[in-house]
């Protein structure tokens, strides 16, 4: 066994200035000379047959996702379906307890208000055309003359004081 003194003296003493902290400057410069070259090469852009592996990759992956769409809305559902029949468990879920819930804070009377106004609502939105009316051509030439009167510093809602 080692004695104590032997034990923390170090067996080889190391020279500070000798451990290599960074790289060398031979390493530095191939470092930058390759960066230089890849930078040069960049700039060149791709090569020839660089641009038709990347044709013939782009025309397939846009035929494979327009051939995709394609078969996707012809045969298979816009979503899985048992998905859509959760989702759909749900909301008529969801549909039934606000309907209690509206019978139960609200009177049947007032249900029925709101229902009624509900629908006339949707049939407004949903059902109705727009009325087309015709307007005269001449129309304007009435309310021209009354803004052509009207001052520069006039705006449309002020009465001119000589009025």
């Amino acid at each position: 066994m080692p004695s104590q003194s032997e034990a923390n003296e170090p067996d080889t003493a190391i020279d500070p200035s000798a451990v290599d902290v960074g790289p060398t400057d031979a390493e530095i410069e191939a470092w930058a000379q390759n960066e230089r070259d890849r930078r040069e090469s960049w700039l060149r852009g791709p090569t020839q047959t660089q641009k038709s592996d990347w044709a013939t990759r782009e025309r397939s992956r846009r035929l494979a996702e327009r051939s995709l769409r394609s078969t996707a809305s012809r045969w298979a559902p816009p979503e899985n379906p048992l998905y859509l029949m959760q989702r759909y468990a749900r909301e008529a879920q969801l549909a039934c307890e606000g309907a209690v819930s509206l019978m139960l804070s609200h009177s049947v009377r007032d249900v029925v208000d709101q229902l009624v106004q509900a629908g006339r609502d949707w049939e407004d939105e949903y059902t109705s055309r727009p009325v087309r009316r015709r307007i005269a051509l001449d129309s304007d030439a009435g309310s021209q003359g009354e803004r052509g009167s009207r001052s520069a510093g006039e705006s449309p809602g002020t009465a001119s004081p000589t009025s």
